[in-house]
């Protein structure tokens, strides 16, 4: 399983993931088991963000989260 996508994403899931170990294990089980493969979750100052399993690889996608 390979974390790709957007930069500043991964950045703020690795913040959240100093912080609390726990946090990101729950993101990724939500994604995996949400029926649309994704899970949403916010940085500190507000951006908003889609963690998405792809189906086809396996890997964990990162996104900015439309508005």
């Amino acid at each position: 399983m390979k974390l790709e996508g957007d930069e500043e994403g991964i950045a703020v899931l690795k913040a959240m993931h100093a912080q609390d170990k726990t946090y990101l294990k729950f993101l990724v089980g939500e994604a995996k088991t949400n029926t649309d493969l994704r899970a949403p979750f916010k940085a500190e100052d507000g951006r908003a963000f889609l963690l998405r399993v792809d189906p086809k690889t396996g890997n964990l996608v990162v996104e900015k989260k439309p508005t």
